[in-house]
């Protein structure tokens, strides 16, 4: 190889060089911008203790919404910040990506929509490592280093469907279908069916009744709305439908009214949104079982602020679950329970 040609390639070696250390100064300063981004405080010039993030799957799910706003609520006063992160930002973010920003950006604690992957598992004991606290809500990682999960008792959930089946009545024959996650790391609604088959078992009334499942998509209304209209407008409708998200209960309810199929199944719901709470009252549907998410909002600020202060906190902290049917729709209304859920 002449020097011409060393030259050359010495040039194209410096380029290279040149070009993946421009590429890497803009990847920092990119991750920086988009850091920066999320740690928005709501006033600039108070000065928190403690800016803690909040990060679900959904970022426009109800009851997340809901737990949220009461956690902030909570916070007030306190010289703690909870920041709802990914809410209101130009790209999408999964929940894995923000919580390593939470992470990166320094959040003293982080309140999580958990599953049972590993992958989870991995991401909670990592930040937990880095010196994050971690807080499960809605849905757990139990065998993480997870500081406590707030939540609501997934037994206890299958056993009050199990019990409302069993006060409207069954008989031999009788078709249940109930409306599972598509999600197979939503491992809590294998625990929720569990509940609603041993309720009924205690009750000697499983015995002839047909139960089975159907997956749908709880992160999709579209994909929800689809495969719901192909159930209500099949030829065989099933006598009970139990419905274990509010995107399920909604499609259901919308559904039953579009096709004109109200009243030829009795629907038992989860959670509340003006849609459901309207559907009760018109008898559309029987009853929704829905979740103190007040409750759990201020468990989640409680749990960071008691690790916060002794290192310790309770591994469990469960919401009160409650009925709401044409007998106590007005008094929910009146509790202002339909403001928390548009």
């Amino acid at each position: 190889m002449n020097k011409s040609e060393n030259k050359r390639t010495l040039r194209v070696i410096i380029l290279f060089i040149i070009l993946m250390i421009g590429i890497s100064v803009f990847i920092i300063v990119y991750f920086r911008q988009q850091t920066k981004q999320l740690a928005i405080y709501t006033d600039s010039d108070e000065d928190y203790g403690h800016h803690y993030a909040y990060i679900c799957d959904n970022r426009d799910d109800n009851m997340y919404n809901s737990i949220y706003e009461e956690a902030l609520d909570s916070s007030s006063g306190s010289g703690s910040y909870i920041e709802f992160m990914g809410k209101n930002l130009t790209e999408d973010y999964d929940s894995a990506e923000l919580l390593k920003i939470a992470v990166y950006a320094g959040m003293d604690g982080i309140i999580f929509q958990a599953d049972e992957s590993q992958k989870t598992k991995e991401l909670i004991n990592w930040a937990d490592e880095m010196g994050v606290p971690v807080i499960t809500v809605g849905r757990d990682n139990a065998s993480s280093e997870r500081k406590s999960f707030v939540g609501f008792a997934y037994y206890e959930l299958g056993q009050t469907y199990g019990a409302q089946i069993l006060e409207h009545g069954t008989k031999k024959g009788t078709d249940i279908l109930v409306l599972v996650s598509s999600d197979a790391n939503n491992t809590s609604q294998n625990i929720t069916f569990q509940g609603i088959i041993d309720t009924l078992s205690k009750a000697k009334a499983l015995e002839g009744i047909n139960l089975k499942t159907m997956a749908v998509s709880d992160t999709s209304a579209f994909g929800a709305e689809e495969a719901i209209s192909s159930l209500i407008m099949g030829d065989e409708l099933p006598d009970i439908i139990v419905c274990l998200s509010e995107v399920s209960t909604t499609c259901v309810c919308q559904a039953l009214i579009d096709y004109n199929h109200v009243g030829d199944a009795q629907v038992y719901g989860f959670f509340t949104n003006s849609t459901i709470l309207s559907a009760i009252e018109k008898n559309v549907i029987a009853a929704t079982v829905t979740i103190d998410t007040k409750q759990m909002g201020r468990y989640c600020v409680e749990a960071l602020t008691e690790y916060e202060n002794y290192g310790y906190v309770n591994e469990y902290m469960p919401a009160d679950i409650y009925v709401i049917d044409n007998r106590n729709v007005e008094e929910y209304y009146g509790s202002g329970g339909e403001d928390a859920n548009e």
